[in-house]
């Protein structure tokens, strides 16, 4: 019999690694088995072709929509720290309000308010290094003028999961965002919370390794004593928290509760997969007659009361070879790089809200299913609309001109809300201590969890919730 543990750490983005450390640091002795490798720590995770054209650190599992339309979505990664490896490092917190539930927004609330986050939320903005950034010239230029013209858009510094040296690195402060760091400049789950106790020796790290199952006593699947993999190797600990990610966690629960017999017998077993979101996210790329020089860039939000579900963040560097992964392979490149030095980005985000028919399903031995339509979650659907058009014509009033584009099935970076936590076991998945309702020993600690999205990247509420979830279970 192998070694067992007291916990089995299922994964090791946002979630998976602040819930690791905390028990780490308590003493427990933790496994972590994540399904991915390490990055290589050679510059091809900066290279813009290496990235973006090839696609070489993107899902490249296919999958299908609600009417079986096959696509890639391609904002999941398999790799030490997840998807945090690849985000644009902007870490704020929820508002109060947006823990409450909003019906006319078809908003789901959560079984507490900010209150219970918030020692976990200081506890990791310290370790994420989030630090705030002046506008450089050019940004603060745009920004003054489309306040002038109107007052009601409100722009605010982004707090960003970035060492302040990165400003002297050109290389790292021009690919942060939608790469990953290899100086460690950017605030991500490997760097901060993971490689601080990969030497402990109450800790084990596995690579490569994928979970496909779990243990339990003969007669007794509502028991979790440990994990099966896909090598047919296992595992065995006294709770497993899984934190895979709120595409992949679901899947996981469908295919054991079908297995098993507990899809017919606990009431929180048809929500599992419902209530999917990833934020309505939308690329608006603008240019100007000027050539722009600033680097950093992304460094300011911008809200909007009448549009309160809704954010304007800057996007990071734009150039003509990153423009060009965009445009047809034929574009020639002295056009994209003209393009390119005069190009603005802005991603536009509104909270989604839930619909139990926004779903992702298993399908084992197939094609996963994503099945996600706006027309579902129409509040949204227009207020997104209506924000872009306010956003767009606000820029054209200060001599900018521009397209968006939302980013779609592929763009699952913010997914969110399969396996939601709450109070009552009919219409949640977890309790709000993250124990999946029925269950003994099994966790979720990702942002599948997450009522609401809030208007802003959840990243630092699933650390705020994987750091809660590590301390609970170590007290416990």
């Amino acid at each position: 019999m192998q070694d067992r543990y007291d916990v089995i750490v299922v994964g090791s983005g946002a979630g998976g690694g602040a819930a690791a450390y905390a028990l780490v640091q308590a003493g427990k002795r933790v496994l972590m088995l994540e399904k991915g490798g390490r990055l290589p720590r050679d510059g091809m995770t900066l290279s813009t072709m290496v990235v973006f054209r090839e696609g070489r650190f993107s899902n490249k599992t296919e999958w299908q929509d609600g009417h079986g339309k096959p696509f890639v979505p391609t904002g999941e990664h398999y790799n030490l720290g997840g998807k945090t490896k690849w985000y644009g490092a902007a870490l704020l917190r929820f508002s109060a309000h947006e823990f409450e539930a909003d019906p006319a927004f078809h908003c789901l609330g959560w079984p507490f308010g900010l209150a219970e986050l918030e020692p976990y939320y200081d506890e990791a903005e310290r370790m994420l290094h989030v630090n705030r950034f002046a506008n450089e010239p050019e940004l603060q230029s745009v920004i003054d003028r489309v306040v002038k013209d109107d007052p009601a858009w409100r722009p605010e510094p982004l707090p960003l999961g970035l060492k302040p040296e990165i400003v002297n690195d050109p290389q790292e402060a021009k690919h942060f965002d939608g790469y990953a760091s290899v100086a460690g400049y950017k605030g991500d789950s490997e760097q901060c919370f993971i490689l601080p106790i990969e030497a402990a020796p109450n800790f084990r790290l596995i690579l490569d390794k994928e979970v496909t199952g779990f243990l339990h006593p003969d007669d007794r699947p509502d028991v979790v004593e440990g994990v099966v993999c896909s090598d047919g190797s296992y595992y065995w600990g006294e709770r497993v928290v899984l934190a895979c990610g709120a595409m992949s966690s679901p899947r996981l629960l469908q295919d054991y509760f079908s297995v098993t017999g507990l899809d017919r017998t606990l009431p929180c077993a048809g929500t599992v997969g419902r209530n999917f979101r990833m934020h309505i996210n939308s690329a608006l790329i603008v240019f100007s007659a000027f050539r722009d020089h600033d680097v950093l860039r992304k460094t300011a939000i911008l809200f909007n009361e009448n549009h309160p579900h809704s954010t304007v963040q800057c996007l990071g560097w734009l150039d003509g070879e990153l423009l060009a992964t965009q445009l047809p392979a034929a574009t020639p490149a002295f056009f994209s790089d003209m393009i390119g030095t005069r190009a603005l980005g802005f991603f536009v985000t509104t909270e989604d809200g839930s619909s139990r028919d926004n779903r992702v399903v298993s399908h084992r031995g197939h094609r996963p299913v994503l099945d996600y339509e706006l027309d579902r979650i129409a509040p949204s659907r227009d207020e997104h609309a209506a924000c872009i058009h306010d956003f767009e014509r606000a820029l054209r009033h200060a001599g900018f001109a521009g397209t968006s584009r939302w980013t779609g099935l592929a763009g699952t970076a913010h997914a969110v809300g399969t396996l939601v936590t709450g109070t009552d076991p009919a219409s949640s998945v977890v309790d709000p201590d993250g124990r999946v309702h029925g269950m003994t020993g099994l966790y979720v600690g990702d942002g599948s969890v997450l009522p609401r999205t809030s208007r802003v990247n959840p990243s630092l509420t699933i650390y705020a919730w994987g750091l809660r979830l590590g301390r609970r279970l170590a007290a416990g």
